[in-house]
């Protein structure tokens, strides 16, 4: 039986001098057979009350039960099935959905085959592709993403969108001096407020920043709070190329910085709480320390990493350093699908000696700490907002809980961000 059974489910007037009693929107319990209220927390028979966060969590039926009767509250019993956190998306390009790069997936090959079917590309289909790519996200549990935005479609695409956007302003000059004054130019101007989407800034990556862009970037992201995304340590050509100008992205990139990419980052007052660091694949010595002690968060990509067939990912090493993991999906230029769920099953198939629970923190609370969400982010606790799934199975416990979320991919019978039902788009 449900945790209402024996309750009459009425929406009660507001008012009364109830601390809850205001007139828009109605303070809702959303309840469920099972939740699943953050990573190791689960509960048989629970609710979540909230408005467009959440107030109070019942634990139990007996909670349901008395919350249900109190007066302002209207109730929406979910059933069976799994209410959990949504998922957050970390690293996303968005634009880059549908995109064919061609069969060589070398670095150079699939950068050069990127680039051809950019400039082939019209705005309207970047910013269809956006949509197409953010609709896949919704319907597989997804409710924030951090977007990189290189063209302007992002930003036309996902203001009326139902996800929750970070979105990062992608800059680049390719160290080319003429270059640098127009890209910094670019992002100075501020987004216009949209209740969903907020600003963020991405360097596109030491070898195609130059320090002086780097400086100017840093400025305008201390100056305004904004948080910060840069491609780091991605493949071993970036790497000697950053170091030493050679290798195969010569004669693709005019300057070389000679300098490692960590060094031009943190030189730049960039490696802090605020930033995170995509890919990581290939650190240097020291280097996991230094970011453990600035703060930064590191975004592992399982499907893109897949995708181009890299050597393994050490996350054992990044966890003995202390630094947290979030996980993102990259774009549909290299990755077979826009899937969170997919990208913890394959980190679990990659690493089969991560917990589940830890698997599920990354996708949820990690991810959130990396796009600088500041109200209990991926959790369903007080204080958070209202953004979680209904997940259709159902769990004997917490173990076999997480383990189903985090390994089996169910399905997603619906959504709310902040509180409020966003359909999911048919695919």
């Amino acid at each position: 039986m449900g945790p209402l059974a024996g309750v009459t489910v009425v929406p009660q007037p507001l008012g009364c001098g109830h601390r809850l009693g205001y007139a828009s929107p109605p303070v809702k319990l959303f309840t469920a057979r099972s939740l699943l209220v953050a990573p190791g927390k689960y509960h048989s028979g629970g609710g979540i009350l909230c408005d467009g966060s959440i107030e109070r969590v019942a634990c139990s039926p007996g909670e349901v039960r008395s919350l249900a009767r109190e007066p302002g509250v209207e109730v929406e019993d979910l059933g069976s099935g799994v209410l959990a956190p949504g998922l957050v998306n970390a690293h996303a390009h968005l634009e880059l959905t549908g995109v064919d790069t061609g069969p060589d997936r070398s670095f150079r090959g699939w950068l050069a085959g990127l680039m051809a079917a950019r400039r082939a590309s019209t705005h309207e289909e970047r910013v269809a592709a956006t949509r197409c790519g953010a609709d896949e996200l919704l319907r597989g549990g997804t409710v924030a993403v951090g977007d990189i935005d290189s063209t302007g479609a992002a930003q036309e695409a996902l203001r009326s969108h139902g996800l929750r956007v970070l979105l990062y302003r992608e800059v680049l000059d390719a160290c080319e001096p003429e270059r640098t004054a127009r890209a910094l130019e670019s992002v100075l101007e501020r987004l216009a407020p949209s209740p969903r989407m907020r600003e963020g800034i991405s360097p596109h990556a030491p070898y195609t920043v130059s320090a002086a862009l780097f400086m100017g970037l840093r400025q305008l992201a201390h100056a305004q709070g904004l948080p910060v995304t840069i491609h780091w340590a991605e493949t071993p050509e970036e790497v000697e190329w950053t170091m030493h100008g050679t290798g195969a992205l010569t004669g693709l990139i005019a300057r070389a910085p000679f300098r490692s990419g960590l060094d031009l980052i943190d030189d730049a007052g960039l490696l802090t709480q605020q930033t995170s660091l995509v890919h990581a694949n290939h650190t240097g010595p020291g280097e996991l320390e230094r970011i453990a002690r600035a703060g930064s968060t590191c975004v592992h990509c399982p499907g893109s990493h897949a995708f181009f067939g890299r050597a393994p990912f050490v996350i054992e090493d990044f966890l003995g350093a202390g630094i947290p993991i979030a996980l993102g999906t990259d774009s549909g230029a290299s990755n077979d699908r826009l899937d969170m769920r997919r990208e913890m099953r394959l980190l679990r198939e990659a690493h089969p000696g991560l917990e589940p629970q830890l698997v599920w923190t990354m996708a949820t609370v990690n991810g959130a700490r990396a796009l600088g969400a500041a109200r209990a982010p991926g959790t369903l606790q007080p204080g958070a907002d209202a953004d979680f799934c209904l997940y259709e199975f159902e769990p004997d416990g917490v173990d076999d809980c997480q383990e189903v979320l985090t390994g089996g991919a169910p399905a997603v019978g619906g959504t709310w961000i902040g509180g409020q039902h966003v359909p999911h788009p048919v695919g």
